[in-house]
């Protein structure tokens, strides 16, 4: 909930997790059946954003509604998310149950993230393994797979051109070559 005096503030004179809080407020002020929440819980403190997505998920509950988030958060997905959509460069690379998106990955770009995550447990010496190469200048994006450049699969003559979805299993669905 949010405290009475809030009402007489003004946006910066709210802490980062109360402006949330009110956005969250004023979006649900007519029950839509769907909220776009992008980056809901960029630069709050891990606290705040438990309080946040523990907020998110009571409220679609209560109301029935859905929610899509956009984040580069791979804990909010993993906390949050029924469903994933991997993207690159604007497309979509891989998708389907965020279950099966986490533990099979197939795309190397959605590979590559699941590779860059820290793991509970791990080693300290334990390194993560970064994803090769630069990202292209999004005004020249490469014709085809915009992840060619970077990919460490074999090189292939058909990644430069258009590559369709394809679903490898029900629900699942990878643009890419090597399937």
């Amino acid at each position: 909930g949010l405290p009475p005096d809030v009402l007489n503030l003004y946006p910066h004179q709210l802490s980062g997790g109360m402006r949330q809080r009110v956005a969250i407020a004023l979006a649900t002020v007519f029950s839509p059946s769907l909220i776009i929440a992008d980056e809901p819980t960029t630069a709050l403190d891990v606290t705040i954003q438990a309080q946040i997505l523990t907020l998110m998920k009571s409220l679609q509950q209560e109301l029935g509604m859905a929610i899509l988030i956009i984040t580069h958060d791979l804990g909010v997905i993993a906390e949050m998310a029924d469903q994933v959509a991997v993207m690159y460069m604007g497309k979509v690379v891989e998708s389907g149950d965020v279950r099966t998106i986490f533990k099979r990955p197939l795309h190397p770009y959605t590979v590559g993230l699941m590779r860059s995550i820290p793991k509970l447990g791990g080693s300290i010496k334990e390194r993560l393994t970064p994803i090769p190469g630069t990202v292209p200048d999004p005004f020249s994006i490469p014709a085809g797979c915009a992840f060619y450049p970077r990919c460490p699969a074999p090189k292939r003559a058909a990644c430069q051109q258009e590559v369709p979805l394809v679903e490898i299993e029900p629900g699942h669905w990878v643009r890419c070559t090597l399937y």
